[in-house]
């Protein structure tokens, strides 16, 4: 689990709002600095704790009122079984050495009918397509590595939608949904760093072809969105 640096988006916040009662007992399972959270859960309307490995990212967690703390995916997560309606983890799984044992743990402490909820790259997204057919292969965890030292970035895992539900089901979850989020121009590889009248005009082209992320979202969609019932 790494400290997630990029706040989260409208997109995300409403994903959680939908599946988070007031009320919940949530886990955040690779918390970060607890950016992914959102009001819905800071104004008090959960129970929430967080877990990372960093001790940096449960620090700023803390700093924002919220409960974290250390914990390593390489041991049992220090709660007993069945404790937690929703577990979140965005961003994580593709950092993980052994997914399996992470995603067995988090298993063991939801609820019966709870969820689990959260996020991964997706790495045959069509921008990563066009990537390979030119010779390169990008990892996706860091501009500083992805394409010029992908042998040192912290993606070590990698997902498209049919494996990530497969995961998911062999894991031992019921039911799994993998969405997807509006298609932009400005998520491919170069284009992600436009900025003035160029980055007002991707988004506007984008526009019309928004909802290809939902409707093919192995293709269009360069985060994989899931929701998998115990």
């Amino acid at each position: 689990m790494v400290a997630q640096e990029h706040p989260h988006n409208k997109f995300e916040e409403n994903f959680l709002a939908r599946l988070l009662p007031p009320g919940s007992r949530v886990l955040d399972f690779g918390c970060g600095d607890g950016c992914h959270v959102g009001a819905y859960i800071t104004e008090g309307q959960h129970s929430y704790v967080g877990v990372d490995v960093s001790e940096a990212a449960v620090r700023a967690c803390k700093r924002k009122g919220l409960d974290a703390l250390c914990y390593s995916p390489d041991g049992p997560l220090p709660f007993q079984d069945e404790t937690f309606d929703v577990v979140i983890s965005f961003e994580v799984f593709e950092h993980l050495f052994n997914p399996q044992r992470a995603v067995a743990e988090i298993l063991r402490i939801l609820r019966n009918g709870g969820l689990f909820v959260g996020s991964v790259p997706n790495v045959v997204f069509m921008g990563n397509r066009l990537l390979m057919a030119l010779g390169y292969f990008s990892p996706g965890g860091s501009p500083a590595t992805s394409l010029k030292r992908p042998w040192v970035d912290p993606h070590i895992r990698f997902f498209a939608e049919k494996s990530l539900a497969r995961f998911l089901r062999e894991s031992g979850f019921e039911a799994v949904r993998i969405l997807g989020a509006s298609f932009s121009f400005t998520q491919f590889p170069l284009l992600y760093r436009s900025s003035g009248i160029l980055k007002t005009a991707l988004q506007h082209l984008s526009k019309p072809v928004g909802l290809l992320g939902q409707w093919y979202t192995s293709l269009f969609s360069p985060t994989l969105y899931f929701v998998a019932r115990k």
